[in-house]
């Protein structure tokens, strides 16, 4: 029994759609492609030399087209945000009394204690929940949440 008949290809190319679900990269769907392309291939009847180029082309054409516009969509998304960008919007808990005054002290936000600065003259005290409200270099700028 011969390997390169189309449904082999055809199989082929399902199992490997079927295992880029658990793997992220969108590689193993060009070669999917590839097989279905090398699928058409042997389906005319044409030979084993014309199926691997079929493949080949189809996988690089795939690879070099599709791949990009997926990973742009689904990776790279603008609304995903990142590092501080993060923080903004978070709730955070006091670890440290705020000084009225000076308007500092310490708050743990997204798993970190951080050097805060209070928008109000409010006092803060340990436990005091509050909401960041923007990230200047290493100091979060918070607001109190709550009466």
């Amino acid at each position: 029994m011969d390997f390169f008949q189309w449904h082999w290809w055809a199989g082929a190319a399902i199992v490997l759609f079927i295992l880029e679900i658990f793997v992220p990269g969108f590689f193993l769907m060009c070669l999917g492609i590839g097989c279905v392309g090398a699928s058409v291939a042997a389906g005319l009847g044409l030979g084993v030399g014309f199926q691997l180029l079929a493949f080949s082309v189809f996988s690089l054409i795939a690879f070099f087209t599709i791949r990009p516009v997926l990973m742009k969509r689904m990776w790279n998304a603008p609304d995903v945000k990142t590092n501080v960008d993060a923080l903004i919007g978070q709730r955070g808990r006091v670890t440290q009394d705020f000084d009225p005054g000076l308007r500092l002290g310490r708050v743990s936000a997204a798993g970190d204690d951080w050097r805060a600065e209070c928008l109000t003259d409010r006092v803060l005290h340990v436990g005091d929940l509050v909401e960041v409200v923007r990230v200047d270099s290493n100091t979060l700028i918070v607001k109190p949440l709550g009466a």
